[in-house]
C-alpha cells in the first residue's frame, strides 16, 4: 500500500456529471508529500461490484468512494480527512452524513441523524457536539465514503445500487473498526442528486437484515422480521409510471409543443411530480421569456430535449460554481449565453444562497458591459 496516496473512486453513467465531479476533485489542495489518483468504473454490474474492482486496482492507503454527483467543495478536503483518521488508528470508514441506530422499518432506513451535507439546494444537518473531532455511527451514507483499510465489498449479497453503503460499515465494523463522521466546521460536498423512487430499496432491505442481524444497533428481532413485497410491487409499479410519464413529455418537447406543456404545468398537482421538476423549470423559463421579450431565448424553435437538458445543467453547474467559490471567468462567459429569467429559475431551485449568487451574477454582467464597451473606444 502506498501511505502517502488518495485514490478517488467512482461509478459512472454520466460523462457530463462525472466532469463536474472531477472538476472540484481536481482543485482539492493536496498535502505535501501526498498524491492523487482516479479511477472511473463505467458499465458496473452493481456499486459493490465496481468498487471491488476499482479497490483490487488501487495501491492507495486511502481510497474515497464518491457518487458521480457528489461534488467537495471543501478544498481542505484531504487534509481534514486524513487528521479524523490520524486521531483514532481503529476508524476505518467515514463518510459526511450516517445514522447512530438503524431504523425498524424500511422508511426508518431513509433518514439520517448525524453530519452535514448540501442536498441540491437544501442545507441538512444534524448535530455534532463541539467538543467532538467526530461521531461514531451504525451506518453511513454512499454519496461519499472514505477508508484506510481495504475490505471486500459484498457484491456475493447486494447486486445492485442499495445498500451496498450500509453493508460495507457493518464489515469495517465486524472486523473491529469503527465508522464515523467528522464535525464539519465548514460543509464537506454537495450531493446534486435527484430523488430515487428506491424500487429494489425494499427487496435490499430483507437481504441487510438477513445478513447483520443482532449486529449492535441493528433492529430487535420483533421488528427486524421481513418486510412483505407490498412496498416492492408498489414502487415498480410508480416507477414504471413516472417513466412513461417523462418519455411521453419529451416527446411533446421534441415536436415543440409549447401551449399543451403550459397547459399541463398549470395543474399543481402535475407540479408536485419532483421527477419533473426540470421539465417544469424549461416550461416556466420560456414563459418568461416570452413575457418579457427576451432577446436571449433558452428553448429556441427545432432544439430537442436532450439539448435543452444539457443547456439546463451547464447553467445550473455555472452558479454552483459561484456559490462554492469555484468560479472563474469562464463562468461568467458561459452565463453570457442565458438569459436573467434562466438564471433566476435555476438560482432558485438549485442554489442555497440564492442571494449572493445572484448578486455576483449581476456584478459580473456589469463587469462584462463595462469591459466591451472599453472594447470599443
Amino acid at each position: 500500500m502506498d501511505e502517502k496516496k488518495i485514490v478517488f473512486i467512482t461509478c459512472v453513467n454520466d460523462e457530463m456529471e462525472y466532469a463536474e465531479c472531477r472538476y472540484y476533485l481536481e482543485r482539492l489542495e493536496i498535502p505535501e508529500g501526498y498524491s492523487t489518483d482516479f479511477i472511473c468504473i463505467q458499465e458496473a454490474p452493481s456499486m459493490a461490484a465496481g468498487y471491488n474492482a476499482a479497490m483490487n486496482e488501487s495501491d492507495a492507503r486511502y481510497k474515497v468512494y464518491l457518487h458521480q454527483d457528489v461534488f467537495i467543495k471543501n478544498r481542505h478536503f484531504i487534509r481534514d480527512m486524513l487528521e479524523v483518521f490520524a486521531h483514532d488508528p481503529r476508524i476505518g470508514i467515514l463518510g459526511v452524513i450516517g445514522k447512530r441506530r438503524m431504523g425498524t422499518s424500511p422508511v426508518d432506513m431513509q433518514g439520517w441523524d448525524t453530519g452535514k451535507v448540501i442536498f441540491d439546494n437544501r442545507v441538512m444537518s444534524w448535530g455534532i457536539g463541539q467538543e467532538e473531532v467526530f461521531a461514531e455511527v451504525t451506518t453511513l451514507d454512499g454519496m461519499l465514503l472514505a477508508t484506510r483499510y481495504d475490505l471486500p465489498w459484498r457484491e456475493d449479497v447486494f447486486e445492485g445500487w442499495d445498500f451496498y453503503d450500509a453493508s460495507q460499515c457493518m464489515e469495517f465494523r465486524r472486523a473491529g473498526y469503527k465508522a464515523v463522521v467528522p464535525r464539519q466546521t465548514e460543509i464537506w460536498c454537495c450531493h446534486d442528486g435527484q430523488c430515487s423512487i428506491l424500487t429494489e430499496f425494499f427487496r435490499d432491505y430483507r437481504r441487510f437484515l438477513r445478513e447483520y442481524a443482532g449486529m449492535e444497533g441493528m433492529p430487535t428481532a420483533e421488528a427486524g422480521k421481513e418486510p412483505g413485497l407490498s412496498e416492492y410491487e408498489i414502487n415498480k409499479e410508480y416507477e414504471q409510471e413516472v417513466t412513461n410519464l417523462q418519455k411521453g413529455l419529451e416527446e411533446i418537447f421534441d415536436a415543440g409543443e409549447k401551449e399543451a406543456l403550459r397547459e399541463l404545468f398549470q395543474d399543481p398537482d402535475f407540479c408536485k411530480i419532483v421527477y419533473l421538476r426540470e421539465f417544469e423549470a424549461i416550461v416556466r423559463i420560456d414563459q418568461m421569456e416570452e413575457a418579457n421579450r427576451s432577446e436571449t431565448q433558452f428553448w429556441n424553435p427545432g432544439i430537442a430535449f436532450t439539448e435543452l437538458m444539457q443547456k439546463w445543467r451547464i447553467l445550473k453547474f455555472a452558479l454552483k460554481r459561484i456559490e462554492y467559490g469555484a468560479d472563474d471567468q469562464e463562468v461568467f462567459q458561459v452565463l453570457e449565453s442565458y438569459s436573467e429569467y434562466a438564471v433566476r429559475e435555476a438560482c432558485k431551485r438549485h442554489i442555497t444562497d440564492q442571494g449572493k449568487v445572484y448578486g455576483k451574477y449581476l456584478a459580473g454582467r456589469l463587469e462584462g458591459v463595462v469591459r466591451s464597451g472599453c472594447d470599443m473606444l
